[in-house]
C-alpha cells in the first residue's frame, strides 16, 4: 500500500502545502485563504520526458477572500496569476465576480498540480495546466441548410477533390466558412436576436461572446470566424450587428488604411466599449540563449496567419525592433501550430497578441521550458506614440508557469463593435448588459471576461464611443476619456 501510495504522487498534505504556497506567490497580500483541499486522483504525465516519472494530480478547492479584491484589474496579478497557480482550465474557477469580490466571498477551482519523481521524493513542478481539445476544422462547422443543395455541392467537391492543388482547396474551404457565417448571421437577424462576429473555435473572442449568453438576457448567437479583420469587414458588410476586435485593427478599419486601405474607410464604425488588454507575447525556448527582441535577427519567427489582426500588430513590434522582412525569416503560422514548431526547434520564436493568460500558451510552457521576452523600453515608447491603439503593458509575473518576472510588453485593448444598423435604445441596452457587475465569466469559460468593466471602457478605444454607449456607461465611467479616445472621438 505504501508504495501504490508512492506511485500516485504526492498525498493530500503535501499537495495542500504546494497550492497554499503557489497561490500566495500568485496573488502576494494574502487575497485568498485556502479553506478545503480534496485529492481527486492522479495520473501519468504523458508528456513527460524520457528517463522522468511525472504525474498529474488532480484536486478539488475552496477559497475565501480575505479582503475587497479585483481578479480582474488590466493593471495587477489577477485571474491570469491565479489560474496559473492552480493549474486550472476554463470553466475550472468559479466565484470570482466581474467587477471585484468582497471579503467573505467563496471561490472555488478544480486544479491539477503537476510533480516529478526524485528519488524518493514527488517535487512540485510548474503548473500542469490546461490541455484544450483539438480544435475542429472549419469544415465540421458549416451549418446545414436543405438536404439538395448540400448532396449537390458534396457531389461536385467529390468529383474535384483529386483534380485541386492544396491553394485550390483551401480557397474552397474559406468560401464555405463565409457562407456559412453569412447564413447563421441572416437567420439571427430573422430570430430577432443579434448575431455577433467572434473568433476561431477555442478562441478566446469566441468563448468570451458565448460567456454573454444567459436567460433573460438579449439573444446572442457568436460565429465562428477568422479573427477580427474578417468580423469587421462582417459587420462593414451588415452581415453581423456586433463584432469583437483588436483595437489597432478597429482603427485601420476607421481609417480607411492598412489590410483596409484598398475598401476605404469606415466613418460609422462605432465602439460599445474596451473589454480587456491583448498583450504582445514573443515566445521563445527557455534554452534558445535570447534575451531580446532585437537578438531574433536572423531568426525563423512565427508571426501569424495572413489577414489576422495579431499578424499586422507583431510585425509593427517587429520593426520597432529594427527587423523588416529582410531581417528575420517569416513564417505564417498560427498560435497553435506555431508552438509546436517552437517545441520542435523548427522556429526560433513566436509573436502572438492574445489576452492574458492564453491555455495555449501555458499548456505550451508545461511542455517544454518557455519564456518570455520583454519589448524594448525604446520600441514600447516609440509603439505608444505611433497612434496605433498600442498602450504599455506588463504581463504580471506567475501569469504562465515559471514566470517570476513581469515581462515589459505593448497591448492593444479587445473591442467590442458596432454598426450603424441598431437603434441607440439597442446599444444602450447592449452596453448596460455587458458591462454589468457581478457576472462570473471564469465559470463560464472566459477568464479574460473577468477584466470586463466600466471603469476601464474607454481605455485604449481608437474609434469614436456610441453616444448611446457613452449614456450608459456614464455612471461608472470616469467622466473625462483617455487622451487617446478622445482624440478619436474628434474625427
Amino acid at each position: 500500500m505504501l508504495l501504490a501510495g508512492c506511485g500516485g504522487g504526492p498525498d493530500a498534505p503535501a499537495l495542500r502545502r504546494d497550492v497554499e504556497a503557489r497561490v500566495a506567490q500568485a496573488l502576494p497580500g494574502q487575497a485568498l485563504v485556502l479553506q478545503e483541499l480534496q485529492r481527486r486522483g492522479s495520473q501519468g504525465d504523458p508528456k513527460a520526458p524520457a528517463g522522468e516519472t511525472r504525474r498529474i494530480v488532480y484536486y478539488d478547492a475552496t477559497f475565501r477572500v480575505q479582503k475587497d479584491t479585483d481578479f480582474g484589474a488590466w493593471d495587477a496579478p489577477g485571474m491570469a496569476a491565479l489560474v496559473s497557480a492552480l493549474g486550472a482550465g476554463p470553466k475550472g474557477v468559479s466565484g470570482v465576480q466581474s467587477g471585484g469580490n468582497k471579503a467573505g466571498d467563496i471561490v472555488r477551482a478544480h486544479g491539477t498540480a503537476l510533480y516529478k519523481r526524485e528519488g524518493e521524493q514527488w517535487v512540485a513542478q510548474a503548473g500542469a495546466g490546461y490541455r484544450a481539445k483539438e480544435a475542429p476544422a472549419y469544415a465540421t462547422n458549416t451549418a446545414t441548410g436543405p438536404a439538395a443543395v448540400l448532396d449537390a455541392m458534396r457531389q461536385v467537391l467529390d468529383s474535384v477533390s483529386e483534380e485541386m492543388s492544396q491553394a485550390q482547396m483551401a480557397i474552397v474551404e474559406e468560401e464555405l466558412t463565409v457562407a456559412q457565417t453569412s447564413i447563421r448571421a441572416r437567420l439571427a437577424r430573422a430570430n430577432a436576436g443579434y448575431a455577433i462576429a467572434a473568433g476561431p473555435e477555442q478562441g478566446q473572442y469566441l468563448r468570451f461572446a458565448r460567456a454573454l449568453a444567459e436567460p433573460g438576457a438579449p439573444r446572442m448567437q457568436a460565429l465562428v470566424t477568422f479573427g477580427g479583420e474578417q468580423n469587421l469587414e462582417l459587420l462593414r458588410d451588415g452581415k453581423v450587428q456586433v463584432a469583437l476586435a483588436q483595437a489597432d485593427a478597429a482603427l485601420a478599419a476607421y481609417e480607411g488604411t492598412g489590410p483596409f486601405e484598398e475598401r476605404g474607410a469606415a466613418p460609422t464604425l462605432r465602439a460599445i466599449g474596451s473589454l480587456y488588454p491583448e498583450g504582445v507575447h514573443v515566445i521563445v525556448r527557455g534554452d534558445s540563449g535570447l534575451s531580446s527582441v532585437s537578438g531574433l535577427r536572423g531568426r525563423i519567427v512565427a508571426v501569424g496567419e495572413p489577414g489576422a489582426a495579431s499578424r499586422t500588430t507583431v510585425l509593427r513590434v517587429l520593426e520597432a525592433h529594427g527587423l523588416g522582412a529582410r531581417d528575420v525569416q517569416l513564417r505564417d503560422l498560427g498560435l497553435a501550430d506555431a508552438l509546436v514548431a517552437l517545441a520542435r526547434k523548427e522556429v526560433d520564436a513566436v509573436l502572438q497578441v492574445i489576452g492574458i493568460p492564453a491555455d495555449s500558451v501555458r499548456d505550451a510552457m508545461t511542455d517544454v521550458p518557455l519564456k518570455l521576452l520583454p519589448l524594448s523600453e525604446r520600441a514600447i515608447a516609440q509603439l505608444a506614440r505611433s497612434r496605433t491603439g498600442l498602450f504599455p503593458y506588463t504581463i504580471p509575473a506567475g501569469s504562465y508557469p515559471g514566470q517570476g518576472a513581469e515581462v515589459r510588453s505593448v497591448a492593444t485593448a479587445a473591442v467590442l463593435l458596432v454598426g450603424a444598423d441598431l437603434s441607440e435604445a439597442e446599444v444602450g441596452a447592449l452596453t448596460s448588459f455587458v458591462f454589468r457587475k457581478g457576472r462570473d465569466f471564469a465559470a463560464r469559460g472566459s477568464a479574460q471576461g473577468l477584466q470586463v468593466s466600466a471603469a476601464t471602457a474607454r481605455q485604449g478605444l481608437t474609434v469614436p464611443l456610441h453616444i448611446a454607449a457613452a449614456r450608459a456607461l456614464a455612471p461608472s465611467t470616469p467622466p473625462a476619456p483617455s487622451a487617446q479616445a478622445a482624440a478619436s472621438s474628434s474625427r
